[in-house]
């Protein structure tokens, strides 16, 4: 992410009244990921994930958003993957988050903040 969209995505997260991801050790943001065939097959090279957390999806084989979604969907645990701790599920979770946040019409985003405090109360 350019310094642009970095302040953006803080803006974003700072919408999320009550929800504090870095509050607690382990911290998770939890939301729906609504999921279109183009953003299934999305490589995960555009959540601009920093090394360490592109590289340990990548040893988990999990190449593209769709695989992520259906890990986690399964029950896959990501502090299992090696070299992927708290802070690198965190980076992960808070990028699906805002990509899933980006690829929703933008009539349809407020109404999805709403949705994502509810689910982290």
């Amino acid at each position: 992410m350019d310094r642009n969209q970095c302040q953006t995505a803080k803006e974003v997260l700072a919408q999320l009244n009550g929800v504090n991801v870095n509050e607690k050790k382990g911290g998770k943001l939890k939301f729906r990921m609504y999921i279109t065939q183009d953003m299934w097959d999305t490589p995960i090279d555009n959540l601009e994930l920093s090394v360490r957390s592109y590289h340990s999806l990548k040893r988990a084989d999990l190449n593209t958003i769709g695989d992520i979604a259906e890990a986690v969907s399964e029950g896959m645990d990501l502090s299992h993957i090696r070299n992927c701790g708290a802070k690198s599920i965190r980076e992960i979770h808070e990028r699906l988050f805002l990509f899933q946040y980006y690829s929703l019409k933008e009539s349809r985003r407020e109404a999805y903040l709403k949705e994502v405090v509810e689910l982290n109360k």
